[in-house]
């Protein structure tokens, strides 16, 4: 790390206050700030990469959700005919 990023490195804040990153942002100067960029980019890369394999996993769960409420309505709809057989 360059002695910019060291000067005012980011505070781990909750996500509910934005208003901190900002600020501490706003206090930051040029150079920190064109030093910090390429950590910030990385950072939102990996969050980027992340997401969209939450997306695939969303996605699988939503398809294997719809294929078990098809399975679970073709049974119950099998199980009805077969009490009807019965009467």
């Amino acid at each position: 790390m360059t002695q910019a990023t060291n000067k005012h490195p980011l505070k781990e804040g909750s996500p509910e206050e934005p208003s901190t990153f900002m600020n501490e942002i706003d206090s930051m100067s040029l150079d920190e700030l064109e030093a910090r960029l390429p950590e910030a980019q990385e950072a939102l890369d990996a969050i980027e990469s992340k997401l969209e394999e939450l997306m695939g996993l969303r996605d699988a769960a939503l398809v294997c959700a719809a294929a078990m409420a098809a399975r679970l309505a073709a049974l119950k709809q099998a199980g009805n005919r077969e009490q009807g057989r019965e009467i």
